[in-house]
């Protein structure tokens, strides 16, 4: 065995071990330290037999003279001369290999730990009464227990509360609101650790020799590295003014190391009741994990106070039991004024933009919506689940018909001109052009979107839509897990192919739906397909796709609709396709844009059957107008045939479905009275509210 290539085979080991120790978590790292301990014994029982001093008595024999050749090897130059063997040696050389690997395994964890975010301690966030058990397993009093002697500043006030019961109130708000953010929790016990756990129930078994096994259970446990840990405190303001629950609250907020005592972030924080004063300490909290955490994407940090994430969690908690509309629109606008206070910020989070982006879209403010998701592809580019609904924003507002908007929206759209300009600054941004929006930037009083404009929107979002598609084939996946250790917790249901196939399908329809509003916009530049899979998919869904390929060669040509086929059962049709050319789809959002791309042929249809009503000879006009009528009885059919594709998918993400179609531009020519065959539409809309209502 020669030494140079023990010692490179050494160093290379060591080395991909300390990267995956700092690149990826402590459970891959001992996975990986486990592979490569049994493959190095492997080799070493394989060189045992295959060059031996001696016939071997058995595999152990062979792995031992393996064992003696490798100590020779890393602390011997290959010898000149042959020297005398001095007994003892050898295992002398593996005490010390097995010793030098020890310590070595032990830094590898201590930096494999130190590159992950740190486990909140909890344990001083105890009410009084209460005691919590340190490392040591010890009873420590917390602060409250020292000051609960403490009168009542306000007197006999009604509703007030004294310092300890504010405090206590505090803390366990917190409790309530840290794991909706999904901060990490303690090992085992608050403030403890496996170790200390473990030589616990040492101790407690009664068994002989079971104190001697706690304690060195205890001593080897502070030799190992354990998880980096950040203890919380709180403390709340007692003056009188302060004392009632429902008034303005004033809470500190520490964070601190209690292995070190080193100080990790102090904040003081106000808020206008006591309640939501935990709220805003348990996103200050998440930030500062957050913050800490290079597994967490950076859409994910928000700002230094923690106040986008706050928001973000009183909105989630502003939610009704779906008794009548009324009320859900009532709690959506009090949603919308946590966040509208947080999302414009240059530095909030985006996953707090994504979210005032959707409500923003069920009250059809759609200029606005788009205005959050460009902020959030300008910060940051690598959200892409934000940069696909940017894409459907862009769609959205191109498709805006402002015959059907009622006076009070037209009026609302009016007023985001000069947001719709900084979407388009946003825009040319991205492009690398200082021009472009000039030609297209709305400066009269009245909000005019020209074909220009749509089609410049429009290929805005084709852009980005194939960017997303390519972001999550499997090679990309696999390459950015590898590479963006902060995305890994993002493309992980990635990995799956159902999943992946499901946002795949969606993306393709999406581009669909973009170039079929292309073709209809602009007739002469025509885009070809996105994919020959797409018509599988449109087949799948809604029984037929040779309509849509015939419409995007030529949509000015009246196209005959084929006949109405049976489709299969749903469970055939949502299988996950698992060899080419198969008919099934997992993915609700590709059936609703398919929906979306029926919509927008069946209003080109219309405007189609309008104009040739006006033309003169009425003899020649109404053979095309009857066919025209098939076509959009056709066409309504087939939305009405996707829209139930989606929302009976088991996968389907909308809360409440008519919301969304109700709030979508995509249909606004369905739901006006106005089209033909809308009252079909609008009957399927009523029935899929009711049931979500009753």
């Amino acid at each position: 065995m020669n030494s140079w290539f023990v010692w490179i085979a050494f160093v290379l080991v060591a080395v991909v071990l300390g990267l995956i120790a700092y690149w990826f978590s402590l459970r891959v790292l001992r996975v990986v330290a486990a592979i490569v301990a049994l493959v190095t014994a492997a080799y070493l029982t394989w060189y045992g037999l295959t060059h031996p001093a001696k016939p071997p008595g058995g595999l152990s024999d062979a792995f031992a003279w393996g064992a003696d050749e490798l100590v020779r090897a890393l602390f011997y130059l290959p010898p000149v001369h042959p020297r005398p063997y001095v007994p003892g040696s050898v295992w002398i050389g593996l005490l010390v290999i097995a010793v030098l690997l020890v310590i070595g395994y032990r830094e590898l964890e201590a930096l494999s730990q130190h590159c992950h975010a740190r486990w909140l301690d909890t344990s001083e966030l105890t009410v009084a009464g209460q005691t919590s058990r340190s490392g040591d397993g010890k009873d420590a009093r917390t602060d409250t227990q020292r000051h609960d002697q403490q009168t009542d500043p306000s007197g006999e006030g009604k509703g007030a509360l004294t310092d300890v019961q504010r405090r206590d109130r505090l803390a366990a708000g917190l409790k309530f609101w840290l794991p909706a953010v999904d901060v990490r929790a303690p090992a085992i016990l608050p403030g403890g650790s496996r170790s200390s756990a473990l030589a616990s129930i040492a101790e407690a078994s009664g068994v002989d020799g079971s104190g001697l096994a706690g304690a060195i259970i205890r001593f080897f446990g502070m030799l190992w590295p354990s998880p980096r840990r950040a203890r919380v405190r709180v403390w709340v303001d007692g003056a009188a003014v302060l004392a009632k629950v429902d008034a303005p609250a004033k809470v500190a907020v520490s964070l601190d190391d209690p292995g070190t005592g080193a100080s990790i972030g102090t904040k003081t924080l106000a808020a206008d009741s006591l309640d939501k004063a935990a709220c805003v300490a348990a996103g200050y909290v998440a930030q500062r994990i957050f913050a800490g955490d290079p597994t967490a994407p950076p859409w994910s940090i928000g700002t230094a106070d923690g106040g986008d994430l706050a928001a973000m969690l009183l909105a989630r908690y502003e939610r009704v039991h779906e008794e009548s509309p009324e009320e859900v629109n009532t709690a959506r606008n009090k949603r919308i004024g946590f966040l509208k206070k947080v999302a414009w910020s240059s530095q909030c989070a985006g996953v707090a933009r994504y979210e005032l982006a959707h409500l923003y879209d069920l009250t059809r403010q759609h200029v606005s919506a788009l205005a959050l998701h460009a902020s959030n592809r300008e910060q940051y580019p690598r959200f892409y689940r934000g940069r696909y609904r940017l894409a459907m924003s862009l769609e959205m507002v191109a498709s805006l018909d402002l015959g059907t908007m009622t006076e009070e929206e037209r009026a609302t759209f009016d007023n985001e001109r000069d947001t719709f300009n900084d979407v388009l600054r946003i825009l040319d941004r991205w492009d690398g052009t200082t021009d472009e929006s000039k030609k297209h930037r709305v400066e009269n009083h009245k909000f005019v979107l020209s074909i220009d404009l749509r089609c410049y929107l429009l290929n805005a979002a084709q852009k980005e839509l194939k960017k997303i598609r390519k972001y999550l084939t499997l090679r990309d996946v696999i390459w950015t897990s590898f590479w963006h250790r902060n995305e890994r917790g993002v493309l992980k249901p990635y990995w799956r192919l159902r999943q992946r196939q499901s946002f795949h399908d969606g993306v393709y329809l999406a581009q669909l739906l973009v170039a079929v509003r292309q073709t209809l916009n602009d007739k002469k530049k025509a885009p070809p397909l996105p994919h020959q899979k797409v018509l599988r998919i449109a087949t799948t869904i809604a029984g037929d796709g040779s309509y849509i390929a015939k419409v995007l060669e030529n949509p000015d040509t009246p196209v005959k609709p084929p006949e109405q086929k049976d489709l299969p059962q749903m469970d055939k049709r949502l299988r996950t396709r698992r060899w080419p050319r198969q008919y099934s789809t997992p993915s609700w959002p590709a059936a609703y844009n398919l929906a979306c791309v029926y919509a927008a042929i069946y209003a080109h249809r219309n405007h189609k059957l309008e104009a040739c009503m006006r033309e003169p000879g009425e003899d020649q006009a109404q053979p095309a107008a009857e066919q025209i009528k098939n076509e959009l009885q056709y066409l309504v059919g087939k939305v009405v045939t996707s829209l139930e594709f989606a929302i009976n998918n088991p996968e389907c993400e909308m809360e409440r479905p008519s919301e969304w179609i109700n709030s979508d531009p995509d249909f606004g020519c369905l739901r006006s009275g106005d089209y033909l065959f809308s009252k079909d539409f609008n009957k399927f809309l009523a029935t899929q509210e009711k049931r979500e209502y009753s």
